[in-house]
């Protein structure tokens, strides 16, 4: 667990060793009922590296209206990635997801699933409603942190995220 707390300091050795320096800026949504594992997966994308974008809703209505920039959530930028817990307490976490990857302009946004059971239909519903994808979520707690850092730095580093609608105009399409 130590190292991993390493790894979020900016300069240190051990970070720059691993290849991991130099983030492109993304906006998290962290979509969690439960407090304490709200915090530590904030706790855990902070110390895997992202020090600015990461926000978190507690229930589905609030996620929903947070990715479609709806009521108090007007002015907020839209997320690059959501991590999403299946347990909501008003609307469930593949409701969410389908709301989200069946609405034109929100459907590109990556939706990685957290759930306490990898229970086989879950995890076929996660990944027929589009799901990005499915992560049962570790008992222990450097499991989860080491869970996060290494979807931290995919989704953070490795890949190429794609650009929001209103950033791509017809002329770059490929014909």
């Amino acid at each position: 667990m130590a190292r991993l707390f390493l790894l979020g300091k900016k300069d240190s050795p051990e970070r720059k060793a691993s290849g991991v320096v130099n983030a492109r800026e993304i906006e998290i949504l962290v979509v969690e009922s439960n407090p304490v594992d709200a915090l530590l997966t904030k706790e855990a994308f902070r110390t895997a590296g992202l020090t600015s974008g990461l926000r978190s809703v507690k229930n589905g209505t609030d996620a929903i209206q947070y990715v479609r920039r709806e009521g108090k959530y007007a002015d907020v930028r839209r997320p690059d990635l959501v991590f999403l817990d299946l347990s909501n307490p008003d609307i469930s976490g593949l409701e969410v997801l389908r709301v989200i990857k069946s609405t034109p302009d929100l459907m590109h946004i990556p939706i990685v699933v957290a759930a306490g059971s990898d229970n086989p239909a879950f995890v076929r519903a996660v990944y027929e409603l589009n799901g990005n994808c499915f992560m049962r979520k570790p008992n222990e707690i450097p499991q989860f942190l080491r869970f996060v850092e290494a979807c931290y730095h995919f989704w953070g580093f490795v890949v190429t995220l794609p650009p929001k609608p209103d950033q791509v105009s017809e002329a770059d399409v490929p014909a």
